[in-house]
């Protein structure tokens, strides 16, 4: 018995010193990362965006498409070298208007030149492959061949998709209608008319005919109103103001402050065959921008100042939830229409890529011995484009080509 003691005591010591050491305390586990708050509010969805761009008169003489003519193998027409220099250009743009200031009725009546113009479908399915999607038919040449030009020109235009088309019409329907276009979820309408068509009167079938910017204004009017409606943004074409002129009439001014107020966002002028200014005006409904004309697209005329031409280039937006879109961005594509002599090899050029040496040996200097760089430098440097079109980019090209 006298031994117990000892054991207790031995136990306690034990346990006295397991106490003493004591146990390592529980590791604390890392605090979890936060979770977002749900709550947080999400970014704010982009605009949509696209870009627009517009020629000038797509003026086809026979020379154009007899050298089509002559590089096809099979018997029909090559229009890829007069455009192969812009098609770039016109490839990165998601509108793309141009005026077909000739009618394209050659499948079913004979190819003919000025005075009175009928040009091979085969342009049109070409400037359709280069990205152009918008088509003014409206024009001093639209009743060059009559009811049965119409007639043969709608009857091609019906063949095509995801183009619009506006101009000549061969029912009261079609007159009335508003051509529209969706590209990146902005829609434009396009609407266009001309002053006069030489002296040729309207058909007498009234179905059939062109819009005339004088006895159909209220028409016109009307159409644009309700244009404004339907689509995001309004084009509208207009073969107007004095041939040969590099600067509009107080008329035309007076004219665009009118259908700006109408409905028209964008006016794009032709006829003149020469390059004019451009400008925004301002209306109750908001900025317009009008350029009077963009010149000779491409063509044979002889003089000097039919050759210095341009594209229009846009950048839209349509902000989330909004009824409309609005430019945001603009600036000016100087263009070259080059031949050699007689008329050989006619095609476009983008300022920027054109040279002292092509303006040296271009066809044009036959007729005016002063054409060449400096030439188009000051035919550049007279027109204005309003201080909210990107001019440097011009101002760069023109610098470039000159020195170069």
């Amino acid at each position: 018995m006298r031994s117990f003691p000892r054991l207790l005591a031995a136990f306690l010591a034990i346990a006295l010193l397991l106490a003493a050491c004591g146990t390592p305390p529980a590791s604390t586990p890392p605090e979890p990362p936060p979770i977002p708050s749900s709550t947080e509010a999400p970014p704010p969805p982009e605009p949509d965006r696209a870009v627009l761009i517009a020629a000038g008169d797509n003026l086809i003489h026979d020379a154009i498409y007899l050298q089509a003519q002559r590089r096809a193998a099979n018997g029909g027409y090559d229009f890829a070298p007069p455009y192969q220099h812009i098609a770039p250009i016109v490839a990165e743009a998601d509108f793309a208007f141009i005026n077909q200031e000739t009618i394209l009725a050659g499948d079913e009546l004979p190819l003919s030149s000025y005075p009175a113009f009928c040009s091979p479908t085969q342009l049109g399915k070409h400037l359709m492959s280069l990205g152009f999607n918008l088509f003014a038919t409206a024009n001093n040449h639209s009743l060059d061949m009559g009811v049965r030009g119409i007639q043969a020109a709608g009857a091609f235009w019906d063949q095509q998709q995801d183009v619009a088309v506006a101009g000549c019409y061969r029912t009261p329907e079609e007159r009335d209608a508003i051509p529209l276009l969706t590209r990146n979820n902005i829609t434009v309408a396009l609407i266009a008319a001309t002053e006069h068509t030489n002296g040729i009167p309207q058909p007498a079938d009234e179905n059939f005919g062109v819009p005339l910017i004088g006895e159909n204004l209220d028409q016109i009017l009307e159409k644009l109103n309700r244009a404004s409606q339907m689509a995001d943004l309004v084009v509208l074409s207009l073969h107007w103001g004095i041939e040969g002129s590099d600067t509009p009439t107080d008329a035309q001014r007076e004219l665009a402050q009118q259908l700006a107020e109408a409905g028209a966002d964008i006016i794009l002028g032709h006829h003149s065959h020469v390059l004019q200014s451009g400008e925004f005006i301002e209306t109750s409904r908001g900025s317009c921008y009008v350029i009077y004309s963009l010149g000779n697209f491409i063509s044979a005329q002889r003089g000097a100042n039919n050759m210095a031409a341009g594209i229009l280039r846009l950048e839209l937006e349509k902000d989330p939830g909004a009824d409309r879109a609005h430019i945001t961005g603009a600036s000016f594509i100087p263009t070259v229409t080059h031949y050699g002599p007689g008329y050989e090899e006619i095609c476009i050029y983008p300022l920027s890529q054109y040279t002292p040496e092509l303006a040296a040996a271009h066809g044009v200097r036959q007729y005016f011995p002063g054409f060449g760089m400096d030439y188009l430098e000051k035919e550049f440097a007279a027109r204005s484009y309003d201080g909210r079109v990107e001019t440097a980019e011009f101002q760069q090209m023109t610098a470039s080509a000159i020195a170069a």
